[in-house]
């Protein structure tokens, strides 16, 4: 994930990716989640829903960050360091957990709501030939 930040000059989003995963609030619940080898208990399933809540209103990287209104479909645009580094991050974990990223994600599903700006920008990035290289990541 780094070489593609630093392809991007996007050195201080580098380094500061996911920064509150540190926080108590996250680290906890995500290390269970995604550590313990064990499926979550009704309650640690809670706390890491609240974790995961937190993370996504947290972090700009993530297009749940930008929703103004849910219900109406309604959110601001995301600048394109934050596109560049939301779609670093979906290539990241899915290389990580052995997952692959569908096109169909990329696309954009009925279930992500972002603005219309910020949908051309996802899709001038996952398909013009200076950042195929988002593709490998």
């Amino acid at each position: 994930m780094m070489k593609t930040y630093w392809k991007y000059f996007l050195y201080i989003q580098g380094i500061t990716h996911d920064l509150s995963k540190f926080s108590p609030a996250e680290f906890f619940p995500y290390a269970k989640k995604f550590y313990s080898g064990k499926p979550l208990n009704a309650e640690d399933e809670i706390k890491w829903k609240y974790a995961w809540l937190r993370h996504q209103n947290k972090n700009k990287h993530h297009w749940e960050y930008w929703v103004i209104n849910p219900n109406a479909k309604e959110a601001l645009p995301m600048p394109k360091k934050y596109i560049i580094e939301m779609i670093c991050d979906w290539r990241s974990f899915s290389r990580n957990w052995g997952r692959k990223v569908k096109d169909s994600t990329l696309n954009l599903t009925d279930n992500i709501v972002v603005h219309a700006d910020t949908r051309k920008e996802i899709e001038i990035l996952t398909m013009s030939k200076k950042t195929r290289l988002l593709r490998k990541y």
